[in-house]
Formats: C-alpha cells, structure tokens, sequence
C-alpha cells in the first residue's frame, strides 16, 4: 500500500500556526473570542481592564483563580474550557457582560499547575498585553475594514497589504473588520510546489481507499471524512501564520463568510460530474459511485473546518455538521446606525438545482430559496428599517466584469469562475428579484445601501441605478486581494465601465473606479451628515507607493 501523508504532522516547509485567538462578533456588551492551543487540555480566558502582571509563566503555581485574587484583580470574565483535538484544538468563549466603548485585555492560560504538563502556563497574553475594544451603543460613525482573497502562498510567502491594514485599522479607531471570502486556499497553488488538496486526492485515493477498506465495496466512512478533515484545517494554519495578519485578527473584531476556495475553485458552478472528473485519471470511469462518495466527504470535511476556523466566532446560526446541506451559513448583525446581511454564496449554490425539473424552476441557483427569504426578512424588518445605511455581503460581486465577457468567455478553465458571477446569464433571473428586492425597499428611503464583494483580484465601485426607483442610493464595493497575487493591469479591460445591465431592462450602472495589478483592501465609514443625510465614505487602500508605502483613493457615496 502506498504511504499517505500524515496531514496532522506533514513535513511541507511552511510555518503552521499552533496558538492564535480571533475576535469574533463583539457586541457593546459582548463578545466571541476564538481560541486555537497548542495542546489539549482545560485552558482558560481571563478578560480584564487592565494588562495582567506578576508571574505569568508559572502564575506562583497557584490556580488561575487564586492567582487573580494574589495580585488585586478583579477579572470582568474568567472562564475555562476543555480543550481537544476533536474540534482541532479550537474553542470559543462566549464573554460577557461587557461595557460599551471599553478596552479590554485578554489572556489563554493553562488551567493546570503541573509544569510537567505545561512550563508556561500563560500561552497568548502574558509577554505582550493583548486587547480588543468594544464598540460605543451610540457611534457617530461606524468604520470598519473589508478585505479579501488571502493567499500569501501565491505570492512567494509575501504577506501583501497586511502589513498596512493593521496601521490603517488602528489609525482609523476601527470597530471591526469584515473577511469577504477566500480566507485560505486549498487549491490552485499546485503549479507553486504547494499542496492542492484535489490534485492530491486524485493522485493518492486508490492509497487513501485502500487504507479505509471495509471490504464488498464498503469503506470506513467516518474515517476518510476525519483524514480529510484534517487536511482541510491544515490549509488554515498555514494560510493564518502570517503575523500581520494576526494581528488584525487579534486586534479587532473578525466577521467572516467563506467563498470557493475554502472548498473547491468553482464550487456550486460545476456540476457533480465536473466535480467527479477533478478526482478522475485519464481512462478513469467518472461517473463512479466511489468518486462521488470522495466528493460527498470532502464537502463535508470542508464544511466542518470552515465552521472551526470561520463560522463558529460569527454571530450564531442554527448548523447541523452532520447535515451540512442544512447548515445555515448566512446572518446579520447591526453597529449602530449600520445594519449588515452576510449572504453565503456556496453552501447551497447548486447549478444543478434545477435538473430534470419539469415543474417552474427555482431561480435561486445561488443562494437557495431559504437564505433569499431571510434576507428578505431581513430587509423588511422593523429593526433594519431603523438603520441609517444598509451593507450586504455578496463574496461575489453583483457587478463587475463586462457581462457579455462574462458569458462568451464561460469555457474551459474559466467557465466555474464565470458561472460564478451574478452577472452569467444563468444567473440573471435571481440577480433580477435581488436587485428588483433590494431597490423597492430602499426607493425614497434616502438610506444608501453597499454591496461588499471580493472575489475578483481587483477593485471597483458602481452605482447601480433603477428606472422604476431613481432616487434610490444603490452602490457596490469591491476589494480583492490582501494578498494573493492580483490580476494583471491589463483586466481593468474586462471591467465593466457602466451602462445599461445586460439581462435587466431596468438597471443600469455607473462606474466610479476601478483598479487593477495591485494587492488592496478598504476601510469604510458609516455615518450622518450634518444635514441628517446618511453618508458611506469608502477608503480604498493599496502600496502604490515607490517604496511599497501604502496609497488611497477616497470615494464618497453620497
């Protein structure tokens, strides 16, 4: 039998990381911190006011109780939990009551006294203060951060705008930050020397299938789904042990929605035979039964990891790992006057939705019929109709590139990219009742509302405009990449520059800029204006600069 990779100790060169925290959703009283250790065991979280002091590395031998009331303090949160493999060595800590506008410092210490088991006891937060902020109940302004597309790995281990985000953030008093899609990359990077997860899969399953054979056909499952699994969080570890990038994550608050690549490049755009043929060899029956069961497990796997590493610090939604096709993946939150709906564009994006249906068919390819409904609930409800500016998270873009580029250059390699796109003719249909949605409820309002988008590897921003509601304020913001490698200059061709919608006789765009060839990322800002209008200025940020120093181009959507 061939040898398989051990993928919870394989040797490839490239850091992993082993203990991290993420600030999660954080309300003015509340907050999810994530944590990832190094080793199993109880570990807890003390939140305070103030930076602990003394001995932080053996805590006076004392338990970490005993420890706060030696030296004075009186911890706001003191929590522990028995951390363990099974959940990659992850855990979220539900922190509350907290106070509005507050920092507050936090530490991951080892809830044992024997140096045995652990010699230092204080894992993250002890030789430098670590802290988060709290947003105000009232803002004047709400900022926050948007990025997306973080591949390091394409550009040779360079960290990209990281770097610059954690300055800007800090600079601007961000109250948190929104992670678009494609916070890692299990795929596309073969071609680097790095690990691609179904390139890997269809040259090692005949080891991998035979490792985990039952016999009369049969295979152990529960076992394959675990090993993949394992590979799957392995992609986060190394895609997240990139300082700069921890530093925002420990820094501020982290909302995230996965996109394609934390699964499989084009998911939801290919169908399942398409998905089988990624595993298949040359003369390889792709229609097997077997293929299709890897292709069920790794979806599960991926699920399971995104929901470790991602979902689990997002504000709470009902998700069955066991059901993943039920999972709800999409939610809304609210920082003050700005009210947020993050869609998810590929837990059920099925392109086949619709096969051998002879009743009307579901126009809902992308989102599914459930998510377009809360949104819509979402949209129509007393307390978004409060909100002074409105922001959906749509990891794809509903606008960006040239429609009919988009639907004559759907073949080969790019056809699952294209048929990701809103604008794919395929598409058309439920981009029309989303947009035909959106526009109705906010028609006189004077409330602007922002799609957020990544996806792209480039930047732009729009204004759509609809025949039946001009005076609605209807915008899209795209940010992509932090740190993948970008699309050439030469794209900014391919990037839509307005007018009439292609598919939609009422809608048409105007384009406020766009960019290309360089790494980016955006800091927005929400609030009122003197005259009581509502105002969303965007900051585009990108190192443009001769010596990489960070350049910015401002749009006001007014």
């Amino acid at each position: 039998m061939a040898t398989l990779l051990d993928p919870t100790s394989n040797e490839q060169k490239h850091p992993k990381l082993t203990s991290a925290v993420i600030i999660g959703a954080t309300t003015p009283i509340s907050s999810r911190l994530w944590v990832r250790v190094y080793q199993p065991g109880r570990w807890a979280l003390v939140v305070t006011t103030q930076p602990l002091t003394g001995d932080l590395v053996r805590l006076n031998n004392q338990p970490v109780a005993d420890f706060m009331a030696s030296q004075g303090v009186r911890p706001v949160f003191m929590g522990s939990i028995d951390i363990t493999y099974a959940s990659n060595l992850t855990a979220v800590f539900e922190v509350n009551p907290l106070l509005p506008d507050t920092r507050y410092y936090y530490a991951v210490i080892a809830d044992t006294t024997d140096a045995s088991v652990v010699p230092r006891r204080t894992e993250i937060g002890g030789d430098t203060p670590q802290c988060f902020n709290t947003p105000p109940a009232s803002p004047r302004e709400v900022v926050f951060g948007f990025y997306s597309c973080h591949d390091h790995i394409s550009a040779g281990g360079d960290s990209g705008a990281w770097p610059h985000f954690a300055e800007q953030l800090s600079d601007a008093g961000a109250h948190f930050v929104i992670g678009g899609g494609d916070q890692a990359y299990v795929d596309t990077n073969g071609k680097n020397g790095f690990l691609d997860i179904w390139s890997w899969l269809k040259d090692n399953k005949a080891a991998l299938l035979e490792k985990y054979a039952l016999g009369g056909g049969q295979y152990d499952e529960a076992a394959i789904e675990q090993y993949l699994l394992n590979i799957y969080r392995w992609y986060y570890r190394v895609y997240w042990a990139v300082p700069a990038l921890r530093e925002v994550y420990e820094r501020f608050p982290q909302y995230m929605i996965w996109d394609d690549h934390e699964i499989m490049d084009g998911w939801g755009s290919l169908t399942n035979k398409e998905r089988r043929a990624r595993i298949s060899g040359f003369f390889e029956e792709r229609d097997s039964k077997t293929n299709q069961l890897l292709v069920d497990l790794m979806w599960r796997a991926a699920c399971r990891a995104y929901y470790e590493y991602e979902h689990s610090h997002n504000p709470v939604t009902p998700v069955d790992l066991n059901a993943p096709d039920n999972c709800q993946w999409d939610y809304a939150f609210r920082h003050g006057d700005a009210a947020f709906y993050v869609l998810d564009m590929r837990g059920h994006h099925d392109v086949e939705k619709n096969k051998g249906k002879k009743a009307k068919a579901d126009p809902n390819i992308l989102l599914g019929q459930a998510q377009f409904d809360r949104f819509c609930a979402w949209l129509r409800s007393p307390d978004t109709k409060t909100a002074r500016s409105l922001f959906v998270v749509s990891p794809v873009p509903v606008l960006h590139w040239v429609d009919r580029l988009v639907n004559y250059v759907d073949l080969g390699e790019a056809k699952d990219d294209f048929m990701d796109e809103w604008g794919h003719e395929s598409n058309w249909k439920e981009r029309n009742q989303l947009l035909d949605t959106v526009f109705s409820e906010v028609a006189n309002s004077g409330r602007p509302l922002v799609f957020l988008s990544g996806d792209v590897h480039c930047a732009s921003a729009f204004r759509l405009q609809h025949r039946k509601h001009p005076a609605a304020r209807v915008y899209q913001v795209t940010s992509s990449a932090i740190s993948r490698k970008p699309a050439p200059k030469i794209s900014l061709l391919g990037i839509s520059s307005g007018g009439p919608m292609d598919g939609h006789t009422d809608v048409s765009s105007e384009r406020l800029y766009a960019l290309t060839g360089n790494k980016n990322f955006s800091l927005l800002r929400a609030r009122t204006k003197d005259d009581g209008r509502a105002e969303v200025v965007v900051d585009l940020h990108w190192p443009g600069g001769e010596e990489g120093e960070v350049t910015k181009r401002r749009l006001v959507l007014g």
